[in-house]
């Protein structure tokens, strides 16, 4: 019990539930193809949550995390065991978790734009086109397309955890319009101004929070812009 009341903890599983909410969220928008097999989803379901554990343990750590990188390998594990025959699928898995080993190595520079970038595309179409893929065997640009402020929203809610020194206000601005001006992808709809004013308080609540705070609080507008976009 003493285990489940430590705050960290806490924020690790809420962390970790959000991400896994919005991943399947965003893989499911196209009901096509075939059902996965049970046993591809508990092995998907058990890669999803590892992996966003790991993220989460790896971004808090500000990547000096022992356990986190051990988490993200098992996932890695997971990710291959979800499709034994599928060489493709089994290195799209990969990817991200590879990457986020990579980043806690300070030397290649990964925590920095360019690995905030990195971070935010495998991210964002990740886990949403393993199971589309799996699914039907193909992509389809109608589904990668909601992905697209999917994508951004990682660039706008996690780069304090990739940029992490003392810069003009004004700089902190670039992401959140890149991922404003990318629901112009979906077209105009009325969710766009809840969406917007969800980027701008997190935006200016954000640095205002307890260290402790931020990251969870992070992931949990994430998903809801991410229900938003969803729609």
């Amino acid at each position: 019990m003493a285990f489940f009341k430590n705050r960290t903890v806490q924020q690790l599983f809420i962390f970790t539930l959000c991400q896994n909410i919005l991943w399947w969220l965003a893989g499911s928008t196209a009901s096509t193809g075939t059902p996965l097999g049970t046993d591809v989803k508990i092995y998907l379901l058990i890669y999803g949550l590892l992996l966003a554990a790991g993220i989460f343990l790896l971004l808090k750590r500000h990547f000096q995390s022992h356990i986190g990188p051990i988490l993200v390998v098992a996932a890695a594990t997971m990710g291959i065991l979800a499709a034994p025959s599928d060489h493709l699928v089994q290195a799209f898995a990969l990817l991200l978790c590879v990457f986020l080993v990579l980043a806690c190595i300070p030397q290649l520079g990964l925590q920095s734009i360019y690995g905030l970038i990195v971070f935010s595309v495998l991210a964002g179409y990740g886990v949403p086109v393993l199971l589309f893929f799996l699914r039907n065997h193909y992509l389809a640009v109608q589904f990668l397309t909601p992905l697209v402020p999917l994508m951004a929203s990682y660039l706008t809610f996690f780069e304090p955890y990739y940029l992490t020194s003392e810069r003009d206000w004004r700089w902190t601005l670039v992401t959140p319009i890149i991922f404003c001006l990318s629901l112009f992808t979906l077209g105009l709809f009325w969710q766009m101004l809840l969406i917007i004013a969800v980027v701008v308080a997190h935006w200016w609540l954000q640095p205002r929070l307890s260290s402790r705070y931020r990251l969870v609080f992070s992931g949990l507008c994430q998903l809801l812009v991410g229900i938003l976009i969803l729609r």
